[in-house]
């Protein structure tokens, strides 16, 4: 009996990198958590350059006004109905309390919040590819938005400060899914798959806001410029 509990000598075959098998369902869900992350940053991107921009030193440009206004649209940050961002006092109060108000919506809005809940529900279907800490920062970032957003809700004024504090926090939280998601995963065909959501949805995102500020007209304003970039 030639059976040994001894290791064997080192062959190329015994160090060869073995791939990890990466199922259809996993591939599948690994691809729009790539893409849903990337929605979710740039729905904060947006929101948060927005409120900014209501309150900022440009709001007087029209053409920047139509620029926002229409991503905003686009990403259906406000609801449908809601008058289109012009130099009107009224109607930039009522769209930015629309805005404001679809935060946290998850039933007609597909906005920040219901990108957020994306992301966790996407991540929760690969748990066992996910760190701990990747998975606690995915549910953080929903529970804590969310909470923020019925608070502020309950109270009747919801400004937009807080809503640009809400909106910071969770930017921050997805800069953390975004590391734990580039650094932190094993390189493998289910990462390369995340990428390709990411980038996907990336391109689409940016060549849409090209296209829109070239419309508008925003883009040959300093103003305008300083958004897009």
């Amino acid at each position: 009996d030639h059976t040994t509990l001894l290791q064997p000598h080192l062959t190329p075959e015994s160090l060869m990198q073995r791939k990890r098998l990466v199922t259809s369902r996993a591939a599948e869900n690994l691809y729009w958590l790539g893409r849903y992350t990337e929605r979710a940053e740039n729905t904060v991107r947006l929101a948060r350059l927005t409120l900014e921009s209501l309150h900022g030193d440009d709001q007087s440009s029209e053409s920047l006004m139509a620029w926002l206004g229409r991503m905003a649209q686009i990403n259906t940050l406000v609801l449908p109905g809601v008058p289109v961002l012009t130099q009107s006092p009224q109607v930039r109060r009522v769209f930015e309390r629309s805005l404001i108000a679809s935060l946290g919506r998850t039933d007609q809005a597909t906005s920040v919040g219901y990108n957020l809940r994306a992301v966790r529900l996407a991540g929760a279907t690969v748990r066992e590819r996910l760190s701990q800490e990747h998975w606690s920062v995915m549910q953080k970032a929903e529970d804590l938005f969310f909470e923020r957003c019925a608070a502020h809700m309950a109270s009747g004024d919801f400004s937009s400060m807080e809503a640009l504090a809400a909106l910071k926090q969770a930017s921050n939280h997805l800069a953390a899914i975004t590391g734990a998601q580039t650094d932190r995963m094993t390189r493998d065909d289910g990462w390369r798959l995340l990428s390709i959501g990411r980038h996907v949805e990336r391109l689409g995102f940016l060549s849409a806001s090209l296209k829109a500020g070239v419309d508008a007209g925003s883009i040959f304003e300093s103003g305008g410029f300083e958004a897009m970039l």
